[in-house]
């Protein structure tokens, strides 16, 4: 008897072991631990899931490529492509420095006018790269009117969030969660339909962070984010030698062309290696190195006007200094970083990664030693020249936090409003129906090329791999999840998971455990494992699916209670002087009131 039991029980577990839909479960558990650890990159991760899909043979082999062609990917690569090219020409860059004459000298007017008009970018420009452009423009502003940084980057972060939960191409993972629904034989959201909600948020997360930044100005965690209003960060000091032929040759440092272009002072004079005792005075001759304090674009202008040449110019070779591959990024050194203590001549800093230290400046401090000579410290600014491609692979340095790209110093004003007419049009199309976004976002992204808003290389360069390939190895989860049962198997126990507590309570759960994921792990990640399990809830209950798929949506697009668990709060993390605590004091109270609003009104907007 007992042998019949044991013989049953062994039996059982095989067929359990064996059965398709547990080795999914399984899949989904490790690919979960897995981003969350952060142990491998998600792309990566995403890869593994693949493989095991094939492997277990969950997925048919003419299917497992199935999210290479699907509609969303070539619509996601397509649409970077499109921001990029607003980037490009200038457009937001230009934006942002307008807003100095509208942000007054009061810091709750400045930081409504940076979450206006992040919101508004963010609703159609990648919400990182509009981060990226607003930082320095937002430090800037602090540092001219004497106010603290952290009355305003927390805000700046989370408006970005309020802004791409607008529209639907407003974040990545807006596209991802609108794939998967038509994968899975469902209709696609319209480009404006999560307005109706978003808009919402954002009005409400507006008014909330105008009065939470308030805290934050008594409370914040680091003392050198109080300091940092108090201190006007100095330029940057850049090393340049004299050429020949140069208008500055027989002028004195303190006499001489720079001052005209304004701003600009000669600190010290570098003649045979030696510091010149008096270099105010001191007639000026070719092969002198000077040491120019001064704004980053007006040096820049001075080199061919009079002359000069920086470090990268009279060290590396031609192939090295091609027009098209050379880039400007500005970068300040975290806390941790592994340059902190070190001079570049210690450091071998350009074979190390690849780029050119041009610049230094420091905050209350006027630099006079030779750019490679100096003794970084946390905080200092370097202004860093090399390959396009070189600097940004910096972004995945540690030892880093980029703060702008200064390739592109000027507007290029007729590109600039090709690339704004290019993307009314990719709207229009979308929203009158007459394409489909595929379409209208290719086309885009053809307009983008073809008026030279961007190079054929920029345009590949802008397309973010990692993301593509997440979503290319994760929609096959989706298919093995149908194939193997377990969408079917979610439906015929929705009673085991929810209970008797109807789809209201479903649809907090679907919010509530998403938005625990997005802060452990990569937003779009948790967008592509959660859709399609809400798609089976809502299958099993007899439900429309669009309103889990909303709420999926909006909790994996907002994540405020972390400085990781969005990519916009770690830019500001440093800079703002923040601790881990910060965001949980202000982000989460935000995260909550976005759960009660979002559970409240979404059936309202895509009943059940």
């Amino acid at each position: 008897m007992d042998f019949a039991l044991n013989h049953d029980f062994l039996q059982m577990l095989y067929t359990l072991a064996m059965s398709p839909m547990v080795h999914v479960a399984l899949i989904i558990v490790a690919s979960l631990a897995l981003f969350i650890s952060d142990k491998l990159p998600m792309d990566a991760v995403a890869f593994l899931v693949l493989l095991s899909l094939l492997l277990l043979g969950l997925v048919p082999e003419d299917k497992i490529l199935s999210g290479f062609s699907n509609t969303a990917t070539m619509t996601v690569a397509a649409m970077f492509v499109v921001s990029a090219g607003l980037q490009r020409t200038g457009i937001v860059q230009w934006i942002a420095n307008r807003m100095s004459a509208i942000v007054g000298n009061s810091a709750s007017r400045m930081s409504l006018v940076l979450m206006t008009c992040c919101g508004f970018l963010s609703a159609f420009v990648s919400n990182t790269a509009t981060v990226a452009v607003l930082l320095p423009v937002s430090m800037r502003l602090c540092r001219e009117r004497s106010i603290s940084p952290s009355r305003v980057l927390m805000a700046l972060s989370f408006s970005a969030q309020f802004g791409g939960v607008c529209t639907l191409i407003g974040t990545t993972t807006n596209l991802l969660v609108n794939s998967v629904a038509v994968s899975s034989g469902l209709e696609p959201f319209s480009i404006f339909e999560f307005g109706k909600l978003g808009v919402i948020c954002f009005v409400v997360g507006v008014v909330y962070m105008m009065a939470a930044t308030l805290l934050l100005n008594r409370e914040v965690s680091d003392p050198d984010a109080e300091e940092s209003a108090k201190y006007r960060l100095q330029d940057y000091l850049l090393e340049m030698r004299v050429l020949p032929n140069s208008p500055l040759i027989g002028q004195t440092g303190s006499d001489n062309e720079l001052k005209k272009l304004g701003e600009l002072s000669i600190l010290e004079i570098v003649r045979g290696g030696s510091m010149i005792w008096a270099p105010q005075s001191t007639v000026i001759r070719e092969d002198d190195l000077l040491l120019i304090r001064g704004p980053v674009d007006t040096v820049m202008e001075s080199e061919g006007r009079l002359k000069l040449e920086d470090w990268a110019e009279g060290n590396l070779s031609e192939v090295h200094l091609k027009s098209d591959d050379i880039g400007l990024l500005e970068v300040i050194l975290p806390l941790g970083s592994s340059i902190i203590g070190k001079s570049l001549s210690e450091l071998d800093f350009y074979w190390r990664y690849h780029a050119a230290v041009l610049g230094v400046r420091r905050r209350g401090v006027i630099l006079r030693e030779r750019v490679s000579k100096i003794s970084f410290e946390r905080g200092d600014t370097l202004l860093l020249q090399g390959h396009k491609g070189d600097l940004r692979k910096l972004s995945d340095e540690k030892d880093f936090i980029p703060l702008q790209d200064l390739s592109q110093l000027k507007l290029k004003k007729r590109r600039a409003i090709l690339s704004i007419s290019i993307l009314m049009g990719v709207l229009a199309l979308a929203a009158s129906g007459l394409t489909s976004l595929l379409a209208a976002s290719l086309i885009g992204a053809a307009a983008m090329i073809s008026t030279k808003c961007l190079s054929m290389r920029e345009a590949y360069r802008a397309v973010d791999m990692r993301v593509m390939m997440l979503l290319a190895c994760l929609i096959p989860l989706g298919v093995a999840m149908q194939e193997s049962g377990a969408t079917d198997f979610i439906a015929s126990h929705k009673a085991d998971i929810i209970g008797d507590h109807g789809p209201y309570f479903a649809l907090a759960v679907m919010y509530g455990v998403t938005m625990l994921l997005t802060a452990l792990m990569s937003n779009t990640a948790t967008a592509v494992l959660m859709a399609p399990i809400s798609i089976g809830l809502a299958h099993g209950m007899g439900v429309s699916p669009a309103p889990f798929l909303m709420a999926v949506t909006f909790a994996a697009s907002t994540c405020f209670s972390t400085p990781v668990g969005y990519q916009t709060n770690a830019m500001v993390y440093v800079p703002g002087g923040y601790k881990y605590s910060d965001f949980i004091k202000i982000g989460l109270p935000l995260n909550i009131i976005f759960f009660v609003i979002s559970v409240t009104l979404i059936p309202i907007f895509w009943p059940f």
